[in-house]
């Protein structure tokens, strides 16, 4: 009878080591199923954030092709209305960085024939690069000019310094024969032709760009850049090279107080 208890408590001791072996595999079961359950969201979102990219390149490649098409039929005006539609800020993009390159090259040929049609003087309402709008006699353009051969380490493109989304300014192109054109935040551009020459002018007011800050500080200019816009205005930049070998331009005004309205970094 003893012997027979003792079997069947061996027996109750065999079951619940049982059970809880059983509860400990289930356990780490669903362990494993979450851990690939959370592996799968973050590919899941990957794979839409690069599906989206792909999808607004496919967009953008349309609408370039678009635009190339009116430039060969001399539809530079529409060519880069057309352009305008495409997003400046997809453009920054490494999937966007061939695009980005035919986009400029483009808006470069554009502005180089639009620049190139003369115009008869003729009062109308033009919007000027401040802004504002104003009725005033637009002449003709001036033209095209080889004065940076000389000033080739000005030519290029300039990103807005201390970009703001609630400013006009995003970037600025100057080519070798003159043709300048700053793109702005709301996907509009001002298009102009500018001259270059020497300048040693000094206490021009700037910011430090070398220290990625709203720190001013007093430039010495290598050359001025005198740009006549298709509004009608004028505006002055002074260039000079940062500490680390980039061009900058400033307009030299202030803005807000304490800040610079007008500085651009190669």
């Amino acid at each position: 009878m003893i012997i027979k208890k003792r079997w069947l408590a061996a027996l109750v001791t065999l079951l619940a080591v049982g059970s809880l072996a059983g509860c400990g595999s289930n356990n780490a079961g669903s362990g494993k199923v979450l851990g690939k359950h959370a592996s799968s969201s973050q590919t899941s979102s990957t794979k839409t954030a690069a599906t989206t990219d792909n999808s607004k390149l496919k967009k953008a490649e349309a609408i370039l092709k678009d635009a190339q098409a009116l430039n060969a039929d001399g539809k530079y005006k529409q060519s880069n209305k057309k352009l305008s539609s495409i997003d400046l800020a997809d453009l920054n993009k490494k999937s966007f960085s061939a695009l980005k390159t035919e986009f400029f090259t483009l808006q470069k040929s554009n502005d180089k024939f639009l620049l190139k049609k003369s115009k008869d003087s003729s009062n109308k309402s033009t919007t000027t690069k401040d802004g504002s709008t104003a009725t005033t006699t637009t002449k003709s353009m001036p033209a095209t000019n080889n004065s940076f051969d000389n000033y080739s380490k000005f030519v290029g493109d300039y990103s807005f310094y201390n970009y703001d989304e609630d400013r006009l300014q995003s970037d600025l192109t100057i080519s070798s024969d003159g043709t300048i054109v700053q793109n702005n935040t709301d996907g509009s551009a001002f298009h102009g032709v500018a001259t270059v020459k020497a300048s040693g002018a000094s206490g021009i007011l700037s910011y430090d760009v070398t220290s990625d800050s709203s720190d001013t500080k007093s430039i010495k200019a290598d050359v001025e850049i005198d740009v006549t816009w298709s509004g009608g205005d004028h505006e002055t930049y002074y260039g000079y090279t940062s500490y680390d070998n980039y061009s900058v331009l400033t307009d030299g005004k202030s803005y807000d107080g304490d800040l610079v309205n007008e500085v651009w970094v190669q």
